[in-house]
Parts: C-alpha cells; structure tokens; sequence
C-alpha cells in the first residue's frame, strides 16, 4: 500500500511519540513488502497496530496498517488472515469504499471459495475504478467479476 500519513485531518490527531513509532514500523513493514519479504512486514505492522490508542478503528492509521497487513498475508497466500486484515481496515476511516480494500478482500474471498461475497466485492471495486484496477491483477478476477453478467 501507498505510504499514507497516518493522521486523520478531521479527527484526533496521534500524540508525536506514538506517531512517530508507528511511522518507523510501518516503514519497517513497506521495506519488506517492497523486497519480498512479506512475512517480516507481519510482527512490525502487529506492534505499530496495538499502539493505536482504544478504540483503534477510529484512527486512520487502523486502515491503513490492516490494509498493509492484508497485503504482506494476500503475498503469502494466507488468504483468511488476509480476508480478516482487509475486513479490519474496511472498519477504519475512509475504509468501506476503498477500492483497493474492496479489490483485495473480493481476491481473498474467491481464493477461500466465498463466492457470492467475492463477487459482491468485487463488484463494488468495479464500479468504482472500471477495468483499470484489475489491470495489474492475476485475469481470473475480472473474468470471474464478468462471468456472470449478462449482455449489454
């Protein structure tokens, strides 16, 4: 996931201390996504979450560390522990109509076989960015999302 910051412009802001630790983990966390490592991402972006301040779903720094961690589990393939992150992050602000959220928890559902709510999320990620987010996607998404729609 994009590098976001991690205080929500509308709401409470994170005292610097507690900010500032979770910037560090989460960079921890990107660096190895970003090298192929998504297992190391997973105990970083675990500690940079249970020093959310209750209730953590309000921050948006909930979001967008369960979005990350849903990618370091979607990479690994533990598509529940995946499906459960990105859920998780759909909880926070900005999170239930995030596309990419929306993409990723339809991904892990089909590959648990959870069609019908696959389908639902997929869908919504759909209608929002078109074609264009399932461009850099294994196909088998979009032709499952198409399989079941009608002619024009």
């Amino acid at each position: 996931m994009a590098e976001v910051d991690f205080d929500d412009d509308d709401g409470p802001q994170l005292p610097d201390y507690i900010h500032q630790k979770i910037t560090a983990l989460s960079e921890k966390a990107n660096e190895a996504l970003e090298s192929g490592r998504p297992s190391a991402a997973i105990e970083p972006l675990n500690q940079a979450l249970d020093m959310l301040p209750e209730p953590q779903p309000d921050w948006e720094a909930w979001t967008w560390l369960n979005g990350t961690l849903g990618e370091a589990y979607f990479d690994l393939g533990d598509f529940k522990m995946a499906k459960i992150s990105f859920l998780d992050a759909m909880s926070g602000p900005d999170g239930i109509g995030n596309p990419y959220l929306l993409l990723r928890a339809g991904q892990s559902l089909f590959e648990l076989g959870e069609l019908a709510q696959a389908r639902h999320m997929l869908a919504q990620a759909h209608m929002q960015e078109g074609d264009e987010l399932f461009s850099d996607e294994d196909p088998k998404y979009l032709a499952f999302l198409n399989s079941d729609r009608g002619p024009a």
